[in-house]
């Protein structure tokens, strides 16, 4: 008979909660690929995901856009085609590079993704606020120990 730790219990909980919110995660994305371009002015996820990424950086490429985004390049020239024809982004072609194309974000787009934010941070500040300083703090440590030990897997 196998005797179960509160530890061990705790841990399978965590395992079970991770897999809940993979799952929440992919059912995200699968929404947005149901979901009409700008339906009701909103941006898809990986748009967002592409404009909170130019917000951190003043040029990017599109390459990169693409792998943080999780998206084919050919995925994301349809994406940045929607978004510049929407006056979000702006591209040109690397002057040291010509095969790279650079991708900054407009005005009207750190416009649109700060007010997407808000939105964003107003509704994660109300769906976490039962939460204590210190019960969040260690999620992130929790999370970041999580990332850290997925991106070890299938190394050998």
């Amino acid at each position: 008979m196998t005797v179960t730790t509160d530890r061990e219990a705790i841990l399978e909980e965590l395992r079970s909660s991770f897999g809940e919110l993979l799952g929440a995660e992919r059912r995200l994305r699968g929404r947005d690929q149901h979901r009409k371009a700008r339906e009701g002015g909103e941006l898809s996820h990986h748009q967002i995901r592409a404009l909170f990424h130019l917000a951190k950086e003043p040029e990017v490429t599109a390459g990169c856009l693409a792998k943080n985004a999780e998206l084919s390049p050919a995925s994301m020239t349809a994406m940045l085609d929607q978004l510049e024809d929407w006056g979000f982004v702006e591209r040109r072609r690397s002057a040291e590079d010509r095969r790279q194309v650079l991708v900054t974000l407009t005005d009207e787009g750190r416009e649109k993704m700060q007010a997407k934010r808000a939105k964003w941070n107003e509704t994660f500040l109300a769906a976490l606020g039962e939460h204590s300083d210190d019960e969040l703090a260690a999620a992130v440590r929790v999370m970041r120990t999580i990332g850290g030990f997925l991106d070890t897997l299938g190394r050998d």
